[in-house]
Protein backbone atom coordinates (compact mmCIF):
# COMPACT_ATOMS: atom_id res chain seq x y z
CA UNK A 1 0.00 0.00 0.00
CA UNK A 2 0.63 3.72 -0.94
CA UNK A 3 3.30 2.57 -3.51
CA UNK A 4 2.45 2.73 -6.93
CA UNK A 5 2.55 -0.32 -9.44
CA UNK A 6 5.69 0.92 -11.18
CA UNK A 7 6.94 0.39 -6.73
CA UNK A 8 8.13 3.64 -6.23
CA UNK A 9 6.13 5.40 -3.08
CA UNK A 10 3.72 8.17 -3.71
CA UNK A 11 5.69 11.42 -4.85
CA UNK A 12 8.55 9.29 -6.10
CA UNK A 13 9.36 10.82 -9.49
CA UNK A 14 8.82 8.53 -12.43
CA UNK A 15 11.50 8.42 -14.88
CA UNK A 16 10.45 10.01 -18.51
CA UNK A 17 9.60 7.87 -21.14
CA UNK A 18 12.32 6.60 -23.35
CA UNK A 19 11.01 8.51 -25.97
CA UNK A 20 11.86 11.85 -24.35
CA UNK A 21 15.12 10.69 -23.01
CA UNK A 22 16.75 9.62 -25.91
CA UNK A 23 15.80 13.22 -28.07
CA UNK A 24 16.85 15.26 -25.04
CA UNK A 25 20.62 13.37 -24.83
CA UNK A 26 20.92 13.31 -28.61
CA UNK A 27 19.69 17.11 -28.98
CA UNK A 28 22.86 18.08 -27.02
CA UNK A 29 25.13 16.60 -29.89
CA UNK A 30 23.23 18.13 -32.09
CA UNK A 31 23.51 21.81 -30.81
CA UNK A 32 26.88 21.47 -30.55
CA UNK A 33 27.45 20.65 -33.98
CA UNK A 34 25.24 23.21 -35.22
CA UNK A 35 26.66 25.99 -32.63
CA UNK A 36 30.11 24.86 -33.72
CA UNK A 37 28.94 24.72 -37.21
CA UNK A 38 28.14 28.69 -37.14
CA UNK A 39 31.24 29.47 -35.49
CA UNK A 40 33.32 27.95 -38.44
CA UNK A 41 31.26 28.91 -41.12
CA UNK A 42 29.77 32.62 -42.08
CA UNK A 43 26.29 33.62 -43.39
CA UNK A 44 28.48 34.45 -46.56
CA UNK A 45 29.93 30.80 -46.90
CA UNK A 46 26.87 29.09 -46.29
CA UNK A 47 25.27 31.78 -49.00
CA UNK A 48 27.47 30.79 -51.84
CA UNK A 49 27.18 27.02 -51.25
CA UNK A 50 23.30 27.33 -52.02
CA UNK A 51 23.83 29.98 -55.32
CA UNK A 52 26.92 27.44 -56.57
CA UNK A 53 25.33 24.20 -55.75
CA UNK A 54 28.89 23.22 -55.48
CA UNK A 55 29.43 19.69 -54.08
CA UNK A 56 32.12 20.35 -52.29
CA UNK A 57 30.63 23.71 -50.91
CA UNK A 58 27.25 22.09 -50.12
CA UNK A 59 28.91 19.39 -47.92
CA UNK A 60 31.20 22.35 -46.24
CA UNK A 61 29.52 24.72 -45.30
CA UNK A 62 25.76 24.16 -45.94
CA UNK A 63 24.99 20.62 -44.46
CA UNK A 64 27.07 20.88 -41.50
CA UNK A 65 24.44 23.51 -40.60
CA UNK A 66 21.25 22.35 -42.24
CA UNK A 67 21.39 19.02 -41.22
CA UNK A 68 21.48 19.83 -36.88
CA UNK A 69 19.20 22.28 -37.57
CA UNK A 70 16.16 20.56 -39.19
CA UNK A 71 16.70 17.44 -36.22
CA UNK A 72 16.38 20.01 -33.21
CA UNK A 73 13.82 22.10 -34.83
CA UNK A 74 11.94 18.28 -35.61
CA UNK A 75 13.06 17.79 -31.55
CA UNK A 76 11.61 20.78 -30.18
CA UNK A 77 8.38 19.96 -31.82
CA UNK A 78 8.17 16.14 -31.12
CA UNK A 79 8.94 17.06 -27.36
CA UNK A 80 6.49 19.44 -27.16
CA UNK A 81 3.93 16.47 -28.54
CA UNK A 82 5.17 13.97 -26.14
CA UNK A 83 4.81 16.47 -23.04
CA UNK A 84 1.53 17.59 -24.13
CA UNK A 85 -0.04 13.51 -23.93
CA UNK A 86 1.76 12.86 -20.56
CA UNK A 87 0.04 15.90 -19.68
CA UNK A 88 -3.03 14.55 -21.19
CA UNK A 89 -3.49 17.24 -23.41
CA UNK A 90 -4.46 17.41 -27.21
CA UNK A 91 -1.05 16.70 -29.15
CA UNK A 92 -2.43 17.14 -32.53
CA UNK A 93 -2.32 19.80 -35.13
CA UNK A 94 0.57 21.96 -36.84
CA UNK A 95 3.72 22.77 -35.45
CA UNK A 96 1.93 26.95 -34.76
CA UNK A 97 -0.53 24.90 -32.48
CA UNK A 98 1.48 22.94 -30.59
CA UNK A 99 3.68 25.61 -29.76
CA UNK A 100 0.75 27.62 -28.83
CA UNK A 101 -0.67 25.19 -26.73
CA UNK A 102 3.00 24.80 -24.79
CA UNK A 103 2.67 28.76 -24.00
CA UNK A 104 -1.06 28.51 -23.20
CA UNK A 105 0.27 25.91 -20.43
CA UNK A 106 2.53 27.82 -19.24
CA UNK A 107 5.81 25.94 -20.56
CA UNK A 108 6.88 28.66 -22.82
CA UNK A 109 6.36 32.35 -22.84
CA UNK A 110 4.89 34.24 -25.79
CA UNK A 111 8.33 35.52 -26.76
CA UNK A 112 9.79 32.09 -27.29
CA UNK A 113 6.57 30.49 -28.66
CA UNK A 114 6.60 33.46 -31.28
CA UNK A 115 10.67 32.96 -31.82
CA UNK A 116 10.24 29.13 -32.05
CA UNK A 117 7.55 29.39 -34.72
CA UNK A 118 9.93 31.39 -36.60
CA UNK A 119 12.49 28.97 -36.64
CA UNK A 120 10.04 25.99 -37.21
CA UNK A 121 9.19 27.98 -40.20
CA UNK A 122 12.25 28.72 -41.44
CA UNK A 123 12.95 24.68 -41.16
CA UNK A 124 9.74 24.11 -43.69
CA UNK A 125 11.60 26.37 -45.99
CA UNK A 126 14.72 24.27 -46.45
CA UNK A 127 12.74 21.04 -45.98
CA UNK A 128 10.65 22.53 -49.30
CA UNK A 129 13.81 23.80 -51.00
CA UNK A 130 13.11 27.32 -51.81
CA UNK A 131 16.73 28.11 -52.87
CA UNK A 132 16.23 32.03 -53.37
CA UNK A 133 15.14 32.22 -49.62
CA UNK A 134 16.75 29.87 -47.71
CA UNK A 135 20.15 31.65 -47.35
CA UNK A 136 19.84 34.34 -44.71
CA UNK A 137 16.75 33.08 -43.46
CA UNK A 138 17.89 29.53 -42.45
CA UNK A 139 21.27 31.02 -41.01
CA UNK A 140 19.78 33.52 -38.94
CA UNK A 141 17.06 30.68 -38.09
CA UNK A 142 20.10 28.57 -37.16
CA UNK A 143 21.69 30.78 -34.92
CA UNK A 144 18.59 32.10 -33.15
CA UNK A 145 18.04 28.74 -32.74
CA UNK A 146 21.56 28.24 -30.80
CA UNK A 147 20.18 31.51 -28.59
CA UNK A 148 16.71 29.68 -27.37
CA UNK A 149 17.17 25.95 -27.18
CA UNK A 150 18.79 26.34 -24.05
CA UNK A 151 16.11 28.03 -22.53
CA UNK A 152 13.76 25.98 -23.97
CA UNK A 153 15.18 22.66 -22.27
CA UNK A 154 15.35 24.39 -18.86
CA UNK A 155 11.38 25.44 -19.41
CA UNK A 156 10.92 21.34 -20.60
CA UNK A 157 12.92 20.55 -18.03
CA UNK A 158 11.07 22.08 -15.44
CA UNK A 159 7.50 21.10 -16.87
CA UNK A 160 8.49 17.54 -16.77
CA UNK A 161 9.27 17.45 -13.32
CA UNK A 162 5.47 19.77 -12.78
CA UNK A 163 4.25 16.52 -14.09
CA UNK A 164 6.32 13.87 -11.70
CA UNK A 165 9.15 12.97 -13.80
CA UNK A 166 12.75 13.04 -13.24
CA UNK A 167 14.54 14.67 -9.76
CA UNK A 168 12.43 17.09 -7.86
CA UNK A 169 14.78 20.17 -7.20
CA UNK A 170 15.11 21.24 -4.04
CA UNK A 171 14.02 24.95 -2.51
Amino acid sequence: MGRNPAGRGPGTPRPLPREIRVRVADARSHYQALALALERISGEDYGQALRTRDAERLAAHAYPIERPFEILTNYVIELARMGLELAGKDSTGTASVILERLRAEGVTSEQRRVTLKHIHDQRNELQHEYPDARAALIYDAAASLVGELPGFFQEYAAWMRKLGFGKQQRK
